[in-house]
């Protein structure tokens, strides 16, 4: 055996663990932290998903609203709502 084939092993050796191990434990660290993020705050998530849900209907109401309105007068905006 040669030392042009070990350095060639350990270049091998490198260019698999650059490639494919380091993204690989990145990866699975990334989606472990995110998911014991969510665990630990699933109260808190649900609590802001339920205010940005009530704000997007406030605003979807009040489109609906404004377009009644441009349409068909105010009588009919504040009729139908």
């Amino acid at each position: 055996m040669y030392w042009n084939d070990v350095v060639l092993g350990f270049k091998v050796m490198w260019l698999i663990t650059k490639d494919l191990v380091i993204p690989l434990l990145a990866v699975s660290g990334l989606i472990w932290l995110i998911t014991n993020l969510v665990i630990n705050y699933w109260a808190e998530i649900k609590y802001w998903l339920r205010v940005v849900s009530r704000i997007v209907s406030w605003i979807l109401l009040k489109s609906a609203w404004a377009i009644i309105y441009l349409i068909d007068g105010k009588e009919a905006a504040d009729k139908r709502f």
